[in-house]
């Protein structure tokens, strides 16, 4: 009896011990909670545009010559009413706006009215209103901006108004078409152009209307550019963790949350490839953790390199979490225990090697590892386009007007509109629950 009492005693003491060292917390993540507290507030916002549509009509030869002589200006007339809820007409330094409903023709009234080229147009001013509003507009114009008895055909002029645009996240097309003008006593090869401002996220944008209406003469009669900066995205293409590991996936609104329930020890040696000891397996390269996020190029940019920003956030998460939390607590950095596949860059792929760093960041604290990995677009490369489209025979200096063409190509290279500034870079977010580690 009295050894009996020993060995239960010293039984009872050993399981105590052993749990003592282990810890009953369980980690577990509210998605909703982990949406609206962590990813939210970092997430990229697009300012909205209203349904709405200015129509604005310099006032001038070229829309004279347009309604008289342009296949592709007629093709389009018969919808201007349809699309548009505001018509401004560009009377030099004024503006007359006539109010349009769209179950009438009044378009096509007033464009038998524009007879008389109005000089002086102010296209800046009306880019300006058009750039500062949030509303969509069409604007139809040779974008020759004369002001105090100088033309401004070799100033990139609207390139302020067109990168405000494109900081809002929004698009504008350029469609240009060719034609001939008379003025002071010669012949000008000339530009038309018809600019679209406007968000490609809407349910429907006025350049699909549009865009339809012209593509009998895409590539023949006009040619069409989109200037964009916010279309560079990423996507799961696949399985996103090795079939060694279990996992479970979901996606989200903006992220994918991941949830691998192996150990640390597991993914050390089916993943990383490293012994006990930290040391590589002979002739056994490391596998990805992540894989299989495959990105895209955009109209004007192609991403040439890439970095993971990775933070653990658990205690971070807890304490928001914690209705009754009077104290907040900061994400960790641990972006050196990541690094993104170079090769696997190049094919447009994102896969997330592991670093033996790693270890240096994990807890068992908190029963679990949340991590968040932002990947963020840190080079980017400009796609070549013909500048010639946006060039056109100067009538008031020698040479060619290059206002358009330059103003483009200072909005693209600008630093606040190329997608590696802060509010663009993050093309795609991960948030990676783990078990403990000690």
């Amino acid at each position: 009896m009295k050894t009996q009492k020993i060995y239960f005693w010293t039984t009872s003491i050993f399981i105590l011990l052993f749990c003592a060292g282990c810890s009953s917390v369980i980690l577990e993540v509210d998605l909703p909670l982990l949406q609206e507290k962590i990813y939210d507030p970092s997430a990229i916002r697009y300012e909205t545009l209203t349904s709405n549509t200015v129509l604005y009509l310099d006032h001038s030869t070229c829309v004279i010559d347009a309604r008289q002589n342009s296949s592709v200006f007629n093709a389009l007339r018969p919808q201007l009413g349809q699309y548009s809820d505001t018509l401004r007409l560009i009377k030099g330094g004024v503006f007359e706006t006539i109010p349009l409903i769209r179950s009438d023709n009044r378009v096509f009234q007033v464009l038998q009215t524009i007879r008389e080229d109005i000089p002086y147009s102010d296209i800046l001013k009306a880019v300006e209103q058009i750039c500062n509003s949030n509303q969509q507009a069409i604007l139809i114009t040779d974008c020759e901006f004369l002001k105090n008895n100088l033309c401004h055909d070799q100033d990139p002029y609207l390139s302020e108004p067109f990168k405000h645009w494109l900081q809002k996240g929004h698009v504008i097309y350029i469609v240009t078409e060719s034609y001939m003008e008379l003025a002071r006593g010669g012949r000008y090869d000339k530009k038309r152009f018809y600019i679209i401002f406007t968000d490609d996220r809407m349910e429907a944008p006025i350049s699909h209307n549009m865009l339809n209406e012209l593509n009998p003469f895409i590539n023949n009669t006009v040619n069409v550019f989109k200037l964009v900066n916010s279309d560079l995205q990423a996507a799961r293409d696949g399985e996103m963790v090795e079939k060694d590991l279990t996992f479970s996936y979901e996606s989200r609104d903006g992220f994918d949350y991941i949830e691998i329930d192996n150990d640390w020890n597991d993914i050390r040696e089916y993943i990383m490839k490293l012994d006990k000891y930290g040391e590589p397996f002979p002739e056994e390269p490391p596998l990805p953790l992540i894989k299989n996020i495959t990105f895209n190029e955009g109209e004007n940019y192609i991403i040439t390199d890439m970095e993971v920003v990775a933070s653990n956030i658990t205690a971070q998460y807890l304490a928001l979490s914690d209705s009754t939390a009077t104290e907040t607590a900061e994400a960790v950095n641990i972006s050196d225990g990541f690094i993104i596949d170079k090769q696997a860059l190049q094919d447009n792929r994102i896969n997330v090697m592991l670093t033996d760093k790693i270890f240096n960041y994990l807890t068992d604290e908190y029963g679990g590892n949340l991590i968040r990995l932002d990947f963020v677009i840190t080079r980017v490369a400009l796609k070549p386009y013909d500048a010639d489209t946006f060039i056109w025979q100067s009538v008031y200096t020698p040479g060619a007007a290059i206002c358009v063409e330059k103003s483009i190509d200072n909005a693209l290279r600008d630093i606040e509109v190329v997608p590696t500034n802060k509010d663009r870079k993050v093309i795609y977010t991960v948030f990676l629950k783990t078990q403990s580690y000690n």
